[in-house]
């Protein structure tokens, strides 16, 4: 299976600066157990300090992986799963250990990651950045905002488009680092030749519905299609950060 990976992240029109941190690996290029590594971490905190928090989450995650033994590089199905879920516990135990420190105090970013191995998407997820599929034409979300306004559409008391322009939007109920443990969300899934993922922060989700995320996707090719996306959130206000990566299954 070949894998084309392509991502891109802009500060939008509004901030002064870009909180959300990426990271893309391969098992061709870099030293992890599986095909392809995606993740997308959304930070937030006063002083700059979701720049930290997103950052860190990243480098122990990089960490964790790379530095595997060799009986957990061979973990199967649900064993992996489990792996992942443990793995990012841990990730956070260290950003809210480095949040107590006075400058970067309540610091915490969402973590969105997928893990391709062979047939198979593991993704892991806490709070609401997001992870889609285009597959055969259709757009499906794959992953659960932890959010004021998901929980409140889940309850009858939103529908999807209030959700969308609601002012209580940005409000999660989850994210690494703000408590000492966290709750995280792994499922696995087939993937399969043709399949296009895409894992985004929420600056993605929040200026452009999902009809105008999926004309984006079918109407560029791999090289063009996540400057279109960061295009797309930027002409419809660019309110904040946004950030992509996009994999195409071939």
């Amino acid at each position: 299976m070949q894998i084309n990976i392509k991502s891109a992240t802009s500060v939008g029109n509004v901030r002064d600066h870009n909180e959300d941190d990426y990271i893309t690996l391969t098992a061709h290029e870099d030293e992890i157990p599986f095909d392809a590594l995606l993740v997308v971490a959304d930070g937030m905190g006063g002083h700059a300090a979701g720049e930290v928090a997103s950052r860190l989450t990243i480098e122990k995650i990089v960490e964790a992986l790379k530095g595997l033994s060799q009986p957990d590089r061979s973990l199967e199905g649900n064993e992996f799963g489990a792996f992942l879920t443990s793995m990012l516990k841990d990730v956070n135990s260290q950003v809210w250990e480095a949040g107590q420190e006075p400058i970067h105090r309540g610091m915490g970013t969402t973590c969105t990651l997928a893990a391709i191995r062979e047939t198979q998407l593991f993704l892991s997820q806490v709070g609401d950045s997001r992870a889609y599929l285009l597959r055969d034409g259709d757009l499906h979300q794959l992953t659960t905002d932890h959010s004021w306004v998901e929980e409140a559409v889940a309850q009858g008391m939103l529908t999807p488009e209030q959700a969308r322009v609601h002012p209580n939007r940005n409000v999660i109920t989850r994210a690494i680092g703000i408590h000492p443990t966290v709750e995280v969300d792994t499922t696995a899934m087939p993937i399969q030749e043709g399949d296009t993922l895409l894992i985004c922060s929420d600056g993605l989700n929040s200026m452009i519905d999902d009809d105008k995320i999926k004309t984006i996707l079918k109407s560029n090719q791999i090289d063009e299609v996540c400057q279109g996306l960061i295009e797309g959130a930027n002409d419809s206000g660019g309110h904040d950060n946004t950030t992509v990566i996009v994999a195409v299954i071939e």
